[in-house]
Parts: C-alpha cells; sequence; structure tokens
C-alpha cells in the first residue's frame, strides 16, 4: 500500500514537472520568412558592426596581449609544433607567469575548439582572424533564440524581438569587444544546444554540446545542468543521461589534460577559489556547509548584487519569474560570484557570454509564465460571464470575450518593456555608437566615462609598423601590452615588464596603455631599464622605443632635474629630440580653449606658461566607490622654464580642505618644460586617478604648476606654487588659493 502511495505521489510530480513536452510544430508562412529576414538583416548589421569595429581597434593598437595577444601566440604556436605555447602573462599580478619559457594554454584552460580555430590560420592568419570569427558566432546565435521563442511565444514577430535581445544584451556586446576569447562562442552554442534540446532533435544536441564543452572546461557544470533538467522537464531519461555523462567525463578529461600540462598539478588559476578550498572537494564542501555565509558573502553582498542587476536588468529581471530556466545559469553565476577576481563578477569581459543565453531563455520562460496567468485568468473570467449569462433570462446572449486580443496587447507591452529595458542598459554598459563607453586603454572594474569614439589610425598608430619592420621575427621581445598583439606570432613574447632583462629587444610607446604597472610605475622601470647598462636604444620617435640587448646604453640628459639621483624616476634620459614629438599637438586641435598664464621665475629669468585649453574627465556625481578623474591640458610657452615643472592635481572640499589627487603627467616625464619651445602646443594628461577620504558634498577640481624638486612632503603648501592669472576662461575655470591654482571642475561626492 505505502509502495502504491509513493508511485502515485512520483506519478503526480512527474506530470507536474513535465513542463516542456514536444512542440507543436508552426507552419512556415510569409510571416516566418518576413520575420526570418528581419531576424538575418540583424544579424548583418551586428556582424558588420563589430567587425569593423574590433578590427578597427585592433588597427588603432587598442587590442591587448591579454588575451587578444596570447591566443594569437597560442594558435600559431600550435601550428607550429607547440601546442598551445604562450608566453605572455602578466608578471604583477597573475597566478601563470610560472616560467620565462612559458607554458601551454591547458596549464590554465581546457578549450580544444582552438585546435579547429587554428586551421583558419592556414587560410588568413592573424589576430584579425579571430575578431571576425567570434563576431559571426556569436551573431549567428540571435537565430536559435528566434527559434526557441517563436515555439514558446507562438508569434513570429515576437520573436524578432528576442532576438534583437540577445543581439544587444550588454554583457553579451562587452564580451564580443574583449579581445578573442574561446568562451565567448558558448553564446552562441548554448542557444542552439537549447533549441534543439527543446525541440528534441538529439544529434544536433549532441554536436552544440560537444561545440559548447570544447570552449572551455567550466561549461562541462552548464552541460550536467542540462542533462537534469531534460530529465526532469523533459521525461528525456537517455537524453538526459547521456548529457550528464558526457559532461561528467568532458570534466574528468579537462582535468586530466590540465594535470599533465601544468606545473603545478592543477590550473594555474584555481588560486581565484583558494578563500573556498584548497581542491574542487573543498570548495563543494565549503558551498553546502556554509551555505548562510555564502549568500551573505557572495550574493548580498553590496558588489554582488550590483553584479547580479546588470546581468537582470536588460531583461527587466524577467528571468526570475522562471527559476526553473534561471537554474540552467547557476553554475557559471557561482564561479563568477565565488571568484577572487573582481573582474569575473564585474558585468563586463569575457565572463559573462555563457550566461547570457541562458538568460534570453529564462527571459522567454518569465514572459511565458506571464502570459499564461493572464490567460488562465481570462479564461476563467470569461467561464464565470458564461454562467451569468445561462442563469439569466437572457440565456442565449453570449458573454463577450477578447482574450485573443488581451494577449497580444500583454505581448507587445511586455516585449517594448523588455526593449527598453535592454536599451537603457546598453546606454550605460553596451558597446554601440550610443553607448558611454570607458576612456581606451583603461582596464579595470571602475572606468573614466567619456562619449563613443570611433577607433581611427593615425600618424602615431601607423608609425609603429615601422618600428615592427625593425624587429627580426626569430627575436624574443618583451613589449607592451596594445603592441603586442601585432608581433605576437613568434616563439618568446612577453608582456612587459616580464624579461625586461634579458628578452632580445623592448617595444614601449610611453603614450600607450601601462598595463599591468601603474603610470608611476612604468616610468620607473623603462627609466631604469633605459639607464642599467643592459639596453641600448635602436630607434626612438613620437614616444616609440626600441630598445636592443647589448647595444651602448643612453646617457642622463642635461634637461635632468636631478644628475647623480639613484632613483631613475627622477632622472631624464638623454634620447633624440623626435623622440618627444607626441606631446607636441596641432593648434586646431585644442579642446575647450580657455587662457590662463603661469609664472616661472628663477635668478632674474622668467617665463610664461599659457593654459590654452583643458578636459576634465570626471562624473558630476562622484562615487569614491567607482568613479576616477582624469586631466588633460594643452600648454604654449613663451619661452622654456628654467627648471622643470610638476603639474599637481587637487580637490578641494566641501569645508574648504585641499586633498592630493595626483602628480603624474606621464608626459613631463620625458619631456619637461625645460624642453618645450616657444610657437609649440603641448599636451599632457594626468594619470587616472581614484579619490578617497573626501567628505560628501560638493568638490573643487584644481590644478597648479611647482616645480620639479619641489619636496614632496610639503606638496601641499601653496607657497612654492607658481601664480595664475586667469586671461580668458569659462565662468566655471577660476583661480583660487590666493592665485596660486586655477579651478577647472566641480563635482559632487558621495560613497
Amino acid at each position: 500500500m505505502i509502495n502504491l502511495n509513493w508511485r502515485k505521489h512520483i506519478a503526480v510530480w512527474r506530470n507536474r514537472l513535465y513542463l516542456y513536452p514536444a512542440p507543436d510544430a508552426m507552419p512556415h508562412t510569409r510571416l516566418f520568412w518576413l520575420a526570418t529576414g528581419l531576424v538575418t538583416l540583424f544579424v548583418l548589421l551586428f556582424a558588420g558592426y563589430f567587425i569593423f569595429y574590433l578590427t578597427g581597434r585592433h588597427d588603432a593598437y587598442i587590442t591587448s596581449a591579454e588575451d587578444l595577444g596570447i591566443m594569437d601566440q597560442a594558435i600559431w604556436n600550435t601550428l607550429h609544433g607547440q601546442i598551445l605555447h604562450q608566453t605572455i602573462c602578466n608578471i604583477v599580478n597573475d597566478t601563470n607567469c610560472y616560467s620565462i619559457n612559458g607554458i601551454s594554454r591547458f596549464a590554465i584552460h581546457f578549450e580544444p575548439i582552438l585546435f579547429p580555430v587554428s586551421l583558419f590560420y592556414l587560410i588568413w592568419p592573424g589576430p584579425k582572424t579571430l575578431l571576425v570569427m567570434q563576431t559571426l558566432v556569436v551573431a549567428s546565435g540571435a537565430f536559435p533564440a528566434f527559434w526557441l521563442a517563436r515555439l514558446r511565444l507562438r508569434n513570429e514577430l515576437a520573436a524578432v524581438a528576442i532576438a534583437l535581445l540577445y543581439l544587444l544584451y550588454p554583457s553579451l556586446q562587452q564580451a564580443e569587444v574583449f579581445d578573442f576569447h574561446a568562451v565567448t562562442f558558448t553564446a552562441s552554442f548554448l542557444l542552439f544546444t537549447l533549441y534543439f534540446m527543446y525541440t528534441r532533435r538529439t544529434a544536433w544536441l549532441f554536436v552544440f554540446a560537444i561545440l559548447s564543452l570544447a570552449c572551455k572546461e567550466e561549461i562541462s557544470l552548464v552541460i550536467l545542468v542540462f542533462g537534469l533538467w531534460t530529465i526532469l522537464f523533459q521525461q528525456r531519461w537517455r537524453s538526459g543521461l547521456a548529457l550528464m555523462l558526457l559532461s561528467i567525463g568532458w570534466l574528468g578529461l579537462g582535468l586530466l589534460v590540465v594535470h599533465i600540462y601544468s606545473p603545478t598539478g592543477r590550473s594555474l588559476l584555481a588560486s581565484l577559489y583558494t578563500q573556498l578550498g584548497n581542491s574542487p572537494l573543498a570548495i563543494a564542501r565549503t558551498v553546502l556547509l556554509h551555505p548562510v555565509l555564502m549568500i551573505k558573502q557572495y550574493v548580498l553582498e553590496p558588489f554582488h548584487l550590483l553584479y547580479l542587476r546588470i546581468l537582470l536588468s536588460p531583461a527587466g529581471y524577467l528571468p526570475l519569474l522562471a527559476p526553473w530556466a534561471l537554474v540552467l545559469a547557476v553554475p557559471s553565476l557561482a564561479l563568477n560570484l565565488f571568484s577572487s577576481n573582481p573582474n569575473m563578477h564585474s558585468g563586463f569581459f569575457q565572463y559573462n557570454a555563457e550566461i547570457v543565453p541562458l538568460l534570453v531563455f529564462a527571459a522567454i520562460e518569465g514572459i511565458v509564465v506571464i502570459l499564461w496567468i493572464v490567460q488562465w485568468a481570462t479564461s476563467h473570467l470569461k467561464q464565470r460571464r458564461q454562467k451569468q449569462a445561462t442563469s439569466s433570462n437572457n440565456s442565449s446572449t453570449k458573454a463577450p470575450y477578447a482574450g485573443r486580443w488581451v494577449h497580444i496587447a500583454l505581448l507587445v507591452i511586455l516585449l517594448s518593456y523588455v526593449m527598453y529595458n535592454v536599451g537603457r542598459a546598453d546606454v550605460v554598459r553596451g558597446a554601440m555608437p550610443f553607448s558611454s563607453v570607458p576612456i581606451d586603454g583603461f582596464q579595470g572594474t571602475t572606468e573614466v566615462v567619456t562619449t563613443y569614439q570611433w577607433q581611427q589610425t593615425n600618424a602615431h598608430t601607423e608609425l609603429a609598423q615601422h618600428f615592427i619592420d625593425m624587429i627580426p621575427a626569430t627575436a624574443s621581445v618583451s613589449a607592451q601590452s596594445h603592441l603586442v598583439p601585432h608581433i605576437s606570432e613568434r616563439t618568446n613574447i612577453y608582456l612587459f615588464p616580464y624579461a625586461d632583462d634579458r628578452a632580445d629587444y623592448l617595444f614601449l610607446d610611453v603614450t600607450g596603455n601601462t598595463y599591468p604597472l601603474l603610470a608611476s610605475q612604468y616610468i620607473h622601470e623603462v627609466k631604469r631599464v633605459l639607464l642599467d647598462g643592459n639596453y641600448g636604444v635602436v630607434a626612438a620617435q613620437d614616444g616609440y622605443l626600441l630598445l636592443k640587448r647589448g647595444l651602448p646604453a643612453v646617457g642622463i640628459s642635461p634637461y635632468s632635474a636631478y644628475l647623480s639621483s639613484s632613483d631613475p624616476s627622477v632622472l631624464l634620459p638623454k634620447l633624440p629630440d623626435e623622440f618627444c614629438s607626441f606631446a607636441h599637438v596641432a593648434p586646431q586641435t585644442i579642446q575647450n580653449p580657455l587662457s590662463a598664464t603661469f609664472t616661472a621665475a628663477s635668478a632674474g629669468a622668467a617665463a610664461s606658461m599659457n593654459l590654452s585649453g583643458l578636459s576634465v574627465y570626471a562624473p558630476p556625481l562622484f562615487s569614491l566607490s567607482n568613479g576616477a578623474l582624469q586631466v588633460s591640458t594643452y600648454w604654449k610657452v613663451n619661452a622654456p622654464t628654467p627648471f622643470p615643472l610638476n603639474m599637481l592635481i587637487t580637490v578641494t572640499d566641501k569645508n574648504g580642505k585641499d586633498h592630493f589627487a595626483t602628480l603624474v603627467f606621464p608626459a613631463l616625464a620625458w619631456c619637461p618644460t625645460n624642453t618645450w619651445q616657444p610657437g609649440m602646443v603641448y599636451f599632457t594628461t594626468s594619470e587616472i586617478t581614484f579619490l578617497k577620504g573626501i567628505p560628501d558634498g560638493l568638490a573643487h577640481i584644481s590644478i597648479a604648476l611647482l616645480p620639479v624638486t619641489h619636496p614632496f612632503s610639503t606638496i601641499m603648501d601653496e607657497q612654492g606654487w607658481l601664480p595664475v592669472q586667469v586671461v580668458n576662461a569659462p565662468h566655471t575655470v577660476i583661480s583660487n588659493h590666493g592665485g596660486k591654482a586655477l579651478q577647472v571642475a566641480t563635482v559632487s561626492i558621495f560613497p
């Protein structure tokens, strides 16, 4: 009897969980082909835009060593006898800089999809191949999104909106623009897997499941949940078990391969989770035994909650209405939330590529839930009205029923709501022409926001090829991040400052992104290399430096404020005059023109520095937790200053207290003001600065000039600052601090 009761309970729950029977086919009407044409148009627009945008970024030297340079070198090496071998890593804070000889990529990730990708290098080798291929694969995901939504919503035009939701999803676009990663393919592959799982086309289901698995080892956990999901909600035991066994076997294979290739026996990125345990079992034990603590620390913590809002808000939080669909994203969400790497839960980069398709599916199901509830309510209302009409005297009168029109109207409202939310999210975090975007070259979880600009080559970027042509193809090179992808097809290429004491050549650009070093650290390291005596200059022009090991070292310039200091940061290496051409700009390029004159005098000699224009990149509402500041200035001089000057940025809070912001304007470290020539316009930009310890309320940003030799301990002493006179400027730019500084912007500080 008990056995029979249990069987009845199981049968009841099986029926309740059987949410996804085989779908009813829909005819290919004219409306279907029209909708397919619209989706195809959107796909072509997406692909065309991002192909030109990404290849343009590469031509403009915006792409990075991590990870376009890494992937290009690994794939190139695969075709030259070294399987996925890479030598590029961030020596400052990466955990995979294990050896100067490099490692196989299998020591970090299990990505066998890179083998078929490498075959395209036989036709068109180079980083652009990867960017174009990734874009085409990602764009193709709009088709399964359209097909799946069409079957679930039973409406072709509604399905077009879902395809558009997929293409506009900000996290997808951020994965697309952040160079190349195999895992980004899963944005499309997982949607194909979902579609073929829902339509019960088993062969294609396993084809795309395997393609997804081949993109990264963690996808095994996603496919494992897919298998369990198809057992519970589709009652497909054989397919579900096969998916689960496939994912478990693939995970085991991936762990084995990583164990074989890793010098430590495990992934070199495993340290991202050591706070939870030193092994997968220990991590699982921590999660299972301390669920409340895990939720408080890794889900309800403000920045983690912000990450979840970033993911869910583009779909209007509709995925939350279908937790049985949202559960498919739990493994990937957990990996990102539990990681000690803040980039993984920032909403940027490639870490969300596998999550977006699952959110799109959950959004579809959320819409289905709302439609079902409304349909049930209207059907119930119809039945009540029919009963009332039957019991009335006029029994032949039928109660009016507008269920179909209610359904259509509600569908329009829901899709309009989704489109509004994804559009609004795109403005803030997308990569479209109408989006706000980070300043080029800045990497991190906090960004300085500026307006969208199409990246173009210029005389400076075109000069880079001249330097590249001087580097032998077999030479080892240590280069800056944005230079690496252009010379990464060689056996030994390093991300500066790695191997800057042993590489054959150093290729640097003092005007470019200094990642992984801060600007001040970068200046110190480059000057150290120049003055140590191990490298000499092959060529130096417009901020580029090509150094070769063994050539005579440069000396110290007579313009240096210090001649015998042991700190290379304060010394000025003697470089050709054409090296500083990067600091010269045409007068017509001056932004926000004004005129304010600073006067420098020493022993009877005097020189004036005229501030001719400036740009302040800082949000009017400045958050101390995620806001950043950068100041760019344009200058003219009547004569070189008697001594080199520093530019100081300060912030005056609501109480009148002054706070130090930054003293680092990298151009001045190479081209000090005592070398500036009359009649030329000089451009300087500060390092990106984060403000701390400033009370809430209005704050004024100011710029002051003072001698380089002024002691840092008294840097805020106004007595050492140069006097300034405002000649012509907007009303917001005024002199302050007793005429010793220039107020250039006002912001409102909040935590």
